[in-house]
Protein backbone atom coordinates (compact mmCIF):
# COMPACT_ATOMS: atom_id res chain seq x y z
CA UNK A 1 0.00 0.00 0.00
CA UNK A 2 1.47 3.40 -1.06
CA UNK A 3 1.03 6.41 1.17
CA UNK A 4 2.73 9.06 -1.07
CA UNK A 5 1.70 10.24 -4.51
CA UNK A 6 4.26 10.33 -7.34
CA UNK A 7 4.47 11.74 -10.86
CA UNK A 8 6.37 10.31 -13.83
CA UNK A 9 7.98 13.20 -15.77
CA UNK A 10 9.07 13.36 -19.40
CA UNK A 11 11.04 16.56 -20.22
CA UNK A 12 11.66 17.45 -23.88
CA UNK A 13 14.10 20.21 -24.95
CA UNK A 14 17.22 21.00 -26.95
CA UNK A 15 19.58 21.14 -23.97
CA UNK A 16 18.26 18.99 -21.04
CA UNK A 17 21.52 18.93 -19.05
CA UNK A 18 21.32 22.47 -17.55
CA UNK A 19 17.76 21.55 -16.53
CA UNK A 20 19.01 18.34 -14.90
CA UNK A 21 21.72 20.21 -12.98
CA UNK A 22 19.14 22.70 -11.76
CA UNK A 23 16.97 19.84 -10.44
CA UNK A 24 19.93 18.40 -8.52
CA UNK A 25 20.62 21.78 -6.90
CA UNK A 26 16.97 22.23 -5.90
CA UNK A 27 14.99 20.58 -3.07
CA UNK A 28 13.10 18.33 -5.46
CA UNK A 29 13.13 14.64 -4.56
CA UNK A 30 13.89 13.04 -7.89
CA UNK A 31 14.41 9.37 -8.69
CA UNK A 32 14.53 6.92 -11.59
CA UNK A 33 16.52 9.47 -13.67
CA UNK A 34 17.72 8.58 -17.15
CA UNK A 35 18.15 10.28 -20.55
CA UNK A 36 17.15 8.93 -23.94
CA UNK A 37 18.58 11.19 -26.62
CA UNK A 38 17.52 14.70 -25.70
CA UNK A 39 14.59 13.48 -23.57
CA UNK A 40 14.93 13.33 -19.75
CA UNK A 41 12.81 10.93 -17.66
CA UNK A 42 12.40 10.96 -13.87
CA UNK A 43 10.01 10.32 -11.00
CA UNK A 44 9.17 13.00 -8.40
CA UNK A 45 6.78 13.56 -5.53
CA UNK A 46 3.53 15.18 -6.55
CA UNK A 47 4.16 17.84 -3.93
CA UNK A 48 7.34 18.90 -5.85
CA UNK A 49 5.44 19.28 -9.15
CA UNK A 50 4.94 23.10 -8.93
CA UNK A 51 8.69 23.67 -8.41
CA UNK A 52 9.47 21.28 -11.29
CA UNK A 53 7.16 23.24 -13.61
CA UNK A 54 8.86 26.49 -12.63
CA UNK A 55 12.31 25.06 -13.48
CA UNK A 56 11.04 23.66 -16.79
CA UNK A 57 9.70 27.08 -17.76
CA UNK A 58 13.04 28.70 -16.89
CA UNK A 59 15.02 26.24 -19.06
CA UNK A 60 12.50 26.06 -21.91
CA UNK A 61 11.64 22.41 -21.32
CA UNK A 62 8.30 20.82 -22.19
CA UNK A 63 6.94 18.53 -19.47
CA UNK A 64 4.69 15.53 -19.98
CA UNK A 65 3.26 14.53 -16.60
CA UNK A 66 1.76 11.17 -15.68
CA UNK A 67 0.36 11.07 -12.14
CA UNK A 68 0.52 7.88 -10.03
CA UNK A 69 -1.99 8.01 -7.20
CA UNK A 70 -1.56 6.17 -3.91
CA UNK A 71 -4.34 4.21 -2.27
CA UNK A 72 -5.40 7.25 -0.25
CA UNK A 73 -5.07 9.41 -3.33
CA UNK A 74 -7.51 7.19 -5.17
CA UNK A 75 -9.89 7.50 -2.24
CA UNK A 76 -9.95 11.28 -2.46
CA UNK A 77 -12.53 11.22 -5.20
CA UNK A 78 -14.83 9.47 -2.75
CA UNK A 79 -14.24 11.89 0.11
CA UNK A 80 -17.75 13.31 -0.06
CA UNK A 81 -19.41 9.91 -0.35
CA UNK A 82 -20.05 9.33 3.36
CA UNK A 83 -21.93 6.09 2.81
CA UNK A 84 -18.71 4.16 2.04
CA UNK A 85 -16.82 4.86 5.30
CA UNK A 86 -20.08 4.62 7.23
CA UNK A 87 -20.75 1.21 5.67
CA UNK A 88 -17.22 0.04 6.52
CA UNK A 89 -17.61 1.19 10.14
CA UNK A 90 -21.02 -0.50 10.46
CA UNK A 91 -19.67 -3.73 8.93
CA UNK A 92 -16.74 -3.81 11.38
CA UNK A 93 -19.11 -3.13 14.27
CA UNK A 94 -21.46 -5.94 13.18
CA UNK A 95 -18.54 -8.40 12.85
CA UNK A 96 -17.21 -7.38 16.26
CA UNK A 97 -20.65 -7.65 17.86
CA UNK A 98 -21.40 -11.11 16.47
CA UNK A 99 -17.91 -12.29 17.46
CA UNK A 100 -18.67 -11.49 21.11
CA UNK A 101 -22.23 -12.72 21.62
CA UNK A 102 -23.48 -16.28 21.99
CA UNK A 103 -25.12 -17.58 18.83
CA UNK A 104 -25.05 -21.28 19.75
CA UNK A 105 -24.77 -23.34 22.95
CA UNK A 106 -23.20 -26.75 22.43
CA UNK A 107 -23.59 -29.25 25.31
CA UNK A 108 -21.21 -32.20 25.36
CA UNK A 109 -20.92 -35.29 27.55
CA UNK A 110 -24.53 -35.57 28.76
CA UNK A 111 -26.37 -38.88 28.58
CA UNK A 112 -28.40 -39.01 31.81
CA UNK A 113 -29.13 -35.28 32.12
CA UNK A 114 -31.47 -33.78 29.54
CA UNK A 115 -30.09 -30.99 27.39
CA UNK A 116 -33.23 -28.96 28.08
CA UNK A 117 -32.54 -29.12 31.84
CA UNK A 118 -29.02 -27.75 31.36
CA UNK A 119 -30.22 -25.02 28.99
CA UNK A 120 -32.98 -24.00 31.43
CA UNK A 121 -30.46 -23.68 34.28
CA UNK A 122 -28.10 -21.66 32.08
CA UNK A 123 -30.97 -19.37 31.12
CA UNK A 124 -31.60 -18.70 34.83
CA UNK A 125 -28.03 -17.40 34.91
CA UNK A 126 -28.81 -15.23 31.84
CA UNK A 127 -26.81 -17.43 29.47
CA UNK A 128 -28.65 -17.88 26.20
CA UNK A 129 -28.21 -17.03 22.52
CA UNK A 130 -27.67 -13.28 22.28
CA UNK A 131 -25.93 -12.93 25.66
CA UNK A 132 -22.74 -10.86 25.75
CA UNK A 133 -19.84 -13.28 26.37
CA UNK A 134 -17.79 -10.81 28.43
CA UNK A 135 -20.62 -10.61 31.01
CA UNK A 136 -20.66 -14.37 31.71
CA UNK A 137 -19.16 -15.55 34.99
CA UNK A 138 -18.18 -19.00 33.76
CA UNK A 139 -16.73 -20.22 37.07
CA UNK A 140 -20.01 -19.37 38.86
CA UNK A 141 -22.10 -21.12 36.20
CA UNK A 142 -19.92 -24.25 36.40
CA UNK A 143 -20.47 -24.28 40.18
CA UNK A 144 -24.25 -23.85 39.80
CA UNK A 145 -24.44 -26.75 37.34
CA UNK A 146 -22.67 -29.07 39.78
CA UNK A 147 -24.76 -27.93 42.77
CA UNK A 148 -28.23 -27.88 41.19
CA UNK A 149 -27.91 -31.04 39.07
CA UNK A 150 -26.75 -33.94 41.27
CA UNK A 151 -26.03 -36.17 38.27
CA UNK A 152 -23.23 -33.82 37.13
CA UNK A 153 -19.85 -34.60 38.68
CA UNK A 154 -17.85 -31.97 36.75
CA UNK A 155 -18.70 -29.08 34.44
CA UNK A 156 -16.55 -26.85 32.28
CA UNK A 157 -17.61 -23.87 30.16
CA UNK A 158 -15.55 -22.30 27.38
CA UNK A 159 -16.20 -20.40 24.19
CA UNK A 160 -14.75 -20.69 20.72
CA UNK A 161 -15.69 -17.57 18.81
CA UNK A 162 -19.40 -17.04 19.36
CA UNK A 163 -20.09 -20.70 20.21
CA UNK A 164 -20.41 -21.56 23.90
CA UNK A 165 -19.31 -25.10 24.74
CA UNK A 166 -20.59 -26.72 27.96
CA UNK A 167 -18.65 -29.90 28.79
CA UNK A 168 -19.97 -32.09 31.59
CA UNK A 169 -19.01 -35.37 33.21
CA UNK A 170 -21.85 -37.30 34.82
CA UNK A 171 -21.77 -39.35 37.97
CA UNK A 172 -21.29 -43.04 37.26
CA UNK A 173 -22.79 -45.54 39.72
CA UNK A 174 -20.21 -47.58 41.58
CA UNK A 175 -20.50 -51.28 40.81
CA UNK A 176 -18.84 -53.68 43.18
CA UNK A 177 -16.78 -56.23 41.31
CA UNK A 178 -17.64 -59.83 42.11
CA UNK A 179 -14.66 -62.14 41.91
CA UNK A 180 -16.80 -65.26 41.76
CA UNK A 181 -13.85 -67.51 40.93
CA UNK A 182 -11.76 -66.39 43.90
CA UNK A 183 -12.05 -68.70 46.96
CA UNK A 184 -13.24 -66.83 50.04
CA UNK A 185 -14.97 -67.16 53.40
CA UNK A 186 -17.75 -65.01 54.80
CA UNK A 187 -16.71 -63.63 58.17
CA UNK A 188 -18.46 -61.45 60.73
CA UNK A 189 -17.58 -57.76 60.85
CA UNK A 190 -19.16 -57.33 64.33
CA UNK A 191 -19.58 -59.10 67.63
CA UNK A 192 -23.11 -60.30 66.99
CA UNK A 193 -25.88 -62.86 67.45
CA UNK A 194 -27.06 -64.48 64.24
CA UNK A 195 -30.77 -63.97 63.45
CA UNK A 196 -31.08 -65.19 59.86
CA UNK A 197 -28.98 -67.16 57.38
CA UNK A 198 -29.37 -67.62 53.63
CA UNK A 199 -26.46 -69.60 52.16
CA UNK A 200 -26.08 -69.79 48.37
CA UNK A 201 -22.53 -71.12 48.17
CA UNK A 202 -20.17 -72.48 50.83
CA UNK A 203 -20.39 -74.42 54.10
CA UNK A 204 -22.34 -72.88 57.03
CA UNK A 205 -20.34 -72.87 60.27
CA UNK A 206 -22.90 -71.33 62.70
CA UNK A 207 -26.59 -71.65 63.40
CA UNK A 208 -29.30 -69.09 63.99
CA UNK A 209 -29.09 -67.86 67.59
CA UNK A 210 -25.35 -68.48 67.91
CA UNK A 211 -23.15 -65.70 69.17
CA UNK A 212 -20.02 -64.91 67.13
CA UNK A 213 -17.06 -62.64 67.53
CA UNK A 214 -15.77 -60.14 65.02
CA UNK A 215 -13.65 -61.99 62.42
CA UNK A 216 -15.21 -65.43 62.99
CA UNK A 217 -16.01 -67.51 59.89
CA UNK A 218 -19.76 -67.81 59.32
CA UNK A 219 -19.73 -69.50 55.91
CA UNK A 220 -16.58 -71.37 54.85
CA UNK A 221 -15.32 -71.50 51.28
CA UNK A 222 -13.72 -74.88 51.98
CA UNK A 223 -16.33 -77.56 51.29
CA UNK A 224 -15.89 -81.31 51.80
CA UNK A 225 -18.19 -83.63 49.88
CA UNK A 226 -19.57 -87.05 50.98
CA UNK A 227 -16.47 -89.00 49.85
CA UNK A 228 -13.94 -86.68 51.52
CA UNK A 229 -12.95 -84.55 48.53
CA UNK A 230 -12.20 -80.93 49.39
CA UNK A 231 -13.40 -78.14 47.10
CA UNK A 232 -12.61 -74.46 47.28
CA UNK A 233 -15.46 -72.09 46.55
CA UNK A 234 -16.39 -68.45 46.56
CA UNK A 235 -18.74 -68.33 49.57
CA UNK A 236 -21.91 -66.37 48.97
CA UNK A 237 -24.63 -65.84 51.60
CA UNK A 238 -26.84 -63.30 53.30
CA UNK A 239 -26.23 -63.24 57.05
CA UNK A 240 -28.07 -60.94 59.45
CA UNK A 241 -27.48 -60.50 63.14
CA UNK A 242 -27.96 -58.28 66.17
CA UNK A 243 -24.99 -56.14 67.17
CA UNK A 244 -24.19 -52.77 68.77
CA UNK A 245 -23.00 -49.51 67.22
CA UNK A 246 -21.49 -46.66 69.25
CA UNK A 247 -20.91 -43.03 68.41
CA UNK A 248 -20.67 -39.63 70.06
CA UNK A 249 -21.96 -36.22 69.00
CA UNK A 250 -21.02 -32.79 70.38
CA UNK A 251 -22.73 -29.40 70.24
CA UNK A 252 -21.26 -26.15 71.65
CA UNK A 253 -23.04 -23.44 73.63
CA UNK A 254 -21.38 -20.74 71.48
CA UNK A 255 -21.67 -21.12 67.72
CA UNK A 256 -20.64 -18.96 64.79
CA UNK A 257 -22.06 -19.13 61.30
CA UNK A 258 -20.94 -17.30 58.17
CA UNK A 259 -23.55 -16.92 55.45
CA UNK A 260 -24.00 -14.95 52.24
CA UNK A 261 -26.36 -12.03 52.67
CA UNK A 262 -27.28 -11.95 48.98
CA UNK A 263 -25.71 -8.52 48.46
CA UNK A 264 -23.01 -8.41 45.83
CA UNK A 265 -21.33 -5.88 43.56
CA UNK A 266 -19.68 -6.40 40.21
CA UNK A 267 -16.81 -4.15 39.15
CA UNK A 268 -15.64 -4.11 35.55
CA UNK A 269 -12.48 -2.87 33.89
CA UNK A 270 -11.69 -2.54 30.20
CA UNK A 271 -8.27 -4.16 29.82
CA UNK A 272 -6.01 -3.26 26.88
CA UNK A 273 -2.77 -5.22 27.14
CA UNK A 274 -1.68 -4.34 30.73
CA UNK A 275 -3.72 -1.14 30.93
CA UNK A 276 -6.96 -1.32 32.93
CA UNK A 277 -9.62 1.36 32.56
CA UNK A 278 -12.37 1.21 35.22
CA UNK A 279 -15.92 1.12 33.91
CA UNK A 280 -17.37 1.67 37.43
CA UNK A 281 -15.97 4.10 39.95
CA UNK A 282 -17.54 2.69 43.13
CA UNK A 283 -15.98 0.17 45.49
CA UNK A 284 -17.88 -2.31 47.69
CA UNK A 285 -17.87 -1.47 51.38
CA UNK A 286 -18.36 -4.85 53.04
CA UNK A 287 -16.83 -5.83 56.36
CA UNK A 288 -16.68 -9.47 55.26
CA UNK A 289 -16.70 -10.64 51.70
CA UNK A 290 -15.48 -13.16 49.19
CA UNK A 291 -14.10 -12.15 45.81
CA UNK A 292 -14.23 -13.90 42.44
CA UNK A 293 -12.35 -12.61 39.40
CA UNK A 294 -12.45 -13.54 35.73
CA UNK A 295 -11.27 -12.09 32.43
CA UNK A 296 -12.83 -12.63 29.01
CA UNK A 297 -11.04 -11.32 25.93
CA UNK A 298 -12.94 -9.87 22.99
CA UNK A 299 -13.04 -11.92 19.79
CA UNK A 300 -12.94 -10.82 16.18
CA UNK A 301 -13.55 -13.34 13.39
CA UNK A 302 -12.54 -16.18 15.71
CA UNK A 303 -9.30 -14.53 16.87
CA UNK A 304 -8.71 -13.31 20.41
CA UNK A 305 -7.97 -9.59 20.68
CA UNK A 306 -5.50 -8.10 23.21
CA UNK A 307 -8.39 -6.42 24.99
CA UNK A 308 -11.42 -7.51 26.96
CA UNK A 309 -13.41 -7.15 30.15
CA UNK A 310 -11.90 -7.93 33.55
CA UNK A 311 -14.60 -8.49 36.17
CA UNK A 312 -14.42 -8.74 39.94
CA UNK A 313 -17.52 -9.95 41.82
CA UNK A 314 -17.62 -9.23 45.55
CA UNK A 315 -20.23 -11.04 47.66
CA UNK A 316 -21.03 -9.85 51.18
CA UNK A 317 -20.66 -12.31 54.05
CA UNK A 318 -22.04 -12.03 57.55
CA UNK A 319 -20.82 -13.94 60.57
CA UNK A 320 -23.20 -14.30 63.48
CA UNK A 321 -22.26 -15.57 66.94
CA UNK A 322 -25.04 -17.23 68.91
CA UNK A 323 -25.13 -18.10 72.61
CA UNK A 324 -27.44 -21.07 73.18
CA UNK A 325 -29.04 -22.37 76.33
CA UNK A 326 -28.68 -25.95 77.51
CA UNK A 327 -32.16 -26.75 76.23
CA UNK A 328 -31.34 -25.37 72.77
CA UNK A 329 -28.13 -27.41 72.64
CA UNK A 330 -30.10 -30.51 73.63
CA UNK A 331 -32.51 -29.88 70.75
CA UNK A 332 -29.58 -29.44 68.36
CA UNK A 333 -28.12 -32.74 69.54
CA UNK A 334 -31.40 -34.53 68.89
CA UNK A 335 -31.37 -33.08 65.35
CA UNK A 336 -27.82 -34.40 64.92
CA UNK A 337 -28.95 -37.84 66.10
CA UNK A 338 -31.76 -37.93 63.54
CA UNK A 339 -29.33 -36.85 60.82
CA UNK A 340 -26.79 -39.51 61.87
CA UNK A 341 -29.39 -42.27 61.79
CA UNK A 342 -30.59 -41.16 58.38
CA UNK A 343 -27.09 -41.08 56.92
CA UNK A 344 -25.39 -44.07 58.57
CA UNK A 345 -28.09 -46.41 59.86
CA UNK A 346 -30.65 -46.33 57.08
CA UNK A 347 -29.83 -49.93 55.99
CA UNK A 348 -30.33 -51.51 59.43
CA UNK A 349 -33.21 -51.98 61.83
CA UNK A 350 -32.69 -50.00 65.07
CA UNK A 351 -33.88 -52.16 67.96
CA UNK A 352 -32.71 -50.05 70.89
CA UNK A 353 -31.14 -46.66 71.50
CA UNK A 354 -29.28 -45.68 74.67
CA UNK A 355 -28.34 -42.00 75.16
CA UNK A 356 -25.96 -40.56 77.74
CA UNK A 357 -25.40 -36.78 77.94
CA UNK A 358 -22.31 -35.20 79.43
CA UNK A 359 -22.50 -31.46 80.14
CA UNK A 360 -19.11 -29.71 79.95
CA UNK A 361 -18.10 -26.08 80.37
CA UNK A 362 -18.49 -25.09 76.71
CA UNK A 363 -20.37 -28.02 75.15
CA UNK A 364 -22.61 -31.03 75.65
CA UNK A 365 -21.52 -34.45 74.36
CA UNK A 366 -23.99 -37.23 73.70
CA UNK A 367 -22.71 -40.83 73.83
CA UNK A 368 -25.04 -43.12 71.87
CA UNK A 369 -25.21 -46.92 71.88
CA UNK A 370 -27.44 -48.53 69.26
CA UNK A 371 -28.62 -52.12 69.24
CA UNK A 372 -29.38 -52.88 65.61
CA UNK A 373 -30.15 -55.79 63.33
CA UNK A 374 -28.51 -55.85 59.92
CA UNK A 375 -26.06 -57.48 57.52
CA UNK A 376 -22.97 -58.68 59.36
CA UNK A 377 -21.15 -60.84 56.80
CA UNK A 378 -18.27 -59.69 54.59
CA UNK A 379 -16.10 -61.71 52.22
CA UNK A 380 -12.53 -62.62 53.11
CA UNK A 381 -10.36 -64.19 50.43
CA UNK A 382 -7.91 -66.95 51.29
CA UNK A 383 -5.01 -68.44 49.39
CA UNK A 384 -4.52 -72.05 48.46
CA UNK A 385 -1.13 -73.67 48.89
CA UNK A 386 -0.16 -75.66 45.81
Amino acid sequence: MKFREFCHIRADGKTPYPFINAIRQSNITCGNQYCKGEVFFCKILKSDLPEMKQLAKSYHMHLTIQEQNSFFGRLKKYKFRFGIPLGIIISIFILFYYSNIITKIDIQGNTLVSENVILALLEEENIKPGSWIANIDMAHCEYMLRIKIPEIAWAGIRHTGNRLVVEITEETPHVDMLHENTPCHIISQYDAQITNVEVYSGQLQCLIGDGIAKGDIIVSGIVEDDVGNINFRHAFAKITGIYTEQTELTEYFTTSQTIQTGNKTCQRWFRLFNLEIPLQLYKPDYQESQVKENYIAFQFLGHELPCGIFRRTTEELQTSITERSEQEVQLALHSDIVRYEKNFLQDVNILKQNLEFQVNQDNITCYITYTVEGEIGITSEFFIDK
